[in-house]
């Protein structure tokens, strides 16, 4: 009898035990929420030597500390701007110079920036958001036929939209199209100096690489089930040839524009806009 009361306690101990740990597993195993950034300079955002010299020293930015395998990111970025504007944790991978398969940078794919994350673990069941800016490298870099550069993006999207799911299974992911760069039909104003009107120049080669870059997103999310944000609609205004309070992307010899780390880029007051948006998306 006190045998059997014996056994019936301890076993009642351990199916207890088992159980509190059952119970506890999921609590230590959660993972942290985060939202991940994927990238060209537009997102990273790097300063640059001539930014100091076109606008003055003190107006661009440091570059932040970068975790080891990352490219250099500006301290004003568009992940750091998001980061800061909506309390999310992000994890950003964003890399000056970032193709998606362009042959002429295989360091540079936006694969290598995925297996960053995925070495990481960064992308993981707790990410909320993944957000893909790529394409205006490839239109340059990898100069061809435009349905065989159209061919070879979006296949070189579909694995990695895959292996981005399969890491992050809960998040929603979403091509990003590139911020309005260009003014009235088409025109640049890349010289911004002393606050004189600046004069417009027909720039047909921007407009056809942002053109190539958005339709390329735009198949790729259609083909990987992801989907697509179109910044430069939700931008539109505060284009390089906006009035210097509406102007969101500096100049090439640029000393009026509101302080920026790389001309021809988001100033800070663009990257803090563009955070704004994709919050939204959140």
């Amino acid at each position: 009898m006190f045998k059997t009361r014996r056994f019936a306690v301890a076993a009642t101990a351990a199916v207890t035990a088992l159980i509190g740990g059952l119970v506890a597993t999921p609590a230590a195993s959660a993972q942290e929420r985060n939202v991940v950034l994927f990238g060209d300079s537009i997102m990273a955002n790097p300063t640059y030597v001539i930014a100091d010299l076109m606008q003055g020293p003190g107006k661009a930015t440091k570059n932040a500390p970068t975790p080891a395998g990352r490219c250099p990111q500006g301290q004003s970025r568009v992940g750091a701007s998001l980061a800061r504007i909506s309390g999310a944790k992000v994890e950003d991978f964003a890399c000056t110079g970032a193709v998606a398969y362009a042959p002429i940078e295989p360091n540079k794919r936006l694969s290598k920036e995925v297996d960053l994350a995925l070495a990481g673990k960064q992308l993981n069941a707790g990410t909320t958001n993944v957000f893909l800016q790529i394409g205006m490298n490839d239109s340059w870099k990898a100069p061809g036929i435009y349905s065989v550069q159209t061919e070879n993006f979006v296949n070189e999207m579909k694995p990695q939209g895959g292996r981005i799911k399969a890491a992050a299974p809960n998040a929603k992911i979403a091509f990003v199209g590139y911020p309005s760069i260009l003014g009235a039909n088409n025109t640049a104003c890349p010289v911004q100096l002393n606050n004189m009107p600046a004069p417009p120049i027909s720039t047909i080669s921007v407009r056809n690489s942002l053109n190539a870059a958005h339709d390329w997103q735009r198949q790729s999310a259609a083909a990987t089930g992801t989907g697509w944000i179109d910044l430069e609609k939700d931008t539109a205004g505060h284009d390089m040839c906006a009035a210097k309070d509406q102007r969101w992307i500096a100049g090439i010899i640029d000393n009026s524009s509101d302080p920026y780390n790389i001309t021809t880029h988001l100033t800070h007051k663009g990257n803090d806009g563009v955070a704004e948006i994709l919050a939204k998306h959140l």
